[in-house]
């Protein structure tokens, strides 16, 4: 059964997955982040490769994680951007995309020592701003990730900013807003109302990748995505 790392704060989309056959490890809740954040995934863990990082204020995670020897982040996370996104950090095809000034100094610490490659981005957002397609494709907003993707090889398809729920903010991110697991791209709300809906849809079958809609009846909306867990 697949483990999942992610936000427990809608149980529609909490109990789909459940139903559907896989195991939710709910994430912590960071009191020093905003409101809507503070159950982010993307937020409190990153995944590169096999090695998971977590925010040191990650009580429930550690326990989960333990087995997995995870690298607790010693510095901690703050309210104020970007002293909140010491992890939101978008890891693909052996380089890490991120605003390099934000970045934990164990992440940047591990890069160094395995040969992962470090690019800056303006966006410190960048995990939850991205959806990844596979390791040479992916979906954003955000001029400066896309930018940053094409460089380096990836294929990337840009969307118009806003049309995803993020509570207490103008909009949320495509990236926070869905999740690649196996094969398929699943999303948290009804896609279907963005107005690139047509061209995410080609782009992701295009891939090789289906696409399956959660809680249909819900809009669009950034829950802080997914982990996965081994």
């Amino acid at each position: 059964m697949k483990r999942l790392i992610m936000s427990d704060k809608y149980s529609c989309f909490y109990n789909e997955l459940i139903d559907i056959g896989y195991q939710i490890i709910p994430t912590d809740t960071i009191v020093v982040f905003h409101t809507p954040e503070q159950k982010h995934a993307d937020m409190q863990c990153l995944k590169i490769d096999d090695k998971y990082f977590i925010l040191n204020e990650c009580d429930r995670l550690k326990h989960s994680l333990n087995p997995l020897n995870p690298i607790v982040i010693s510095h901690k996370a703050g309210k104020k951007y970007p002293e909140n996104v010491l992890l939101n950090c978008l890891y693909l095809d052996n380089i890490l995309y991120g605003k390099s000034s934000a970045i934990s100094s164990e992440v940047k610490e591990y890069c160094n020592e395995n040969n992962i490659k470090i690019v800056n981005v303006n966006q410190g957002y960048t995990r939850c701003s991205t959806l990844i397609v596979n390791e040479k494709a992916a979906i954003t907003a955000d001029i400066s990730i896309a930018k940053a993707l094409k460089n380096n090889g990836v294929e990337v398809m840009k969307i118009s900013e806003g049309h995803i729920i993020l509570e207490g903010f103008n909009y949320g991110f495509i990236g926070g807003a869905s999740g690649k697991i196996d094969n398929r791209i699943v999303f948290f709300g009804n896609v279907k109302n963005h107005p690139d809906f047509n061209k995410i849809e080609t782009f992701i079958k295009n891939h090789g990748k289906d696409i399956q809609i959660l809680c249909p009846q819900m809009p669009l909306t950034d829950i802080g995505g997914i982990v996965e867990k081994e």
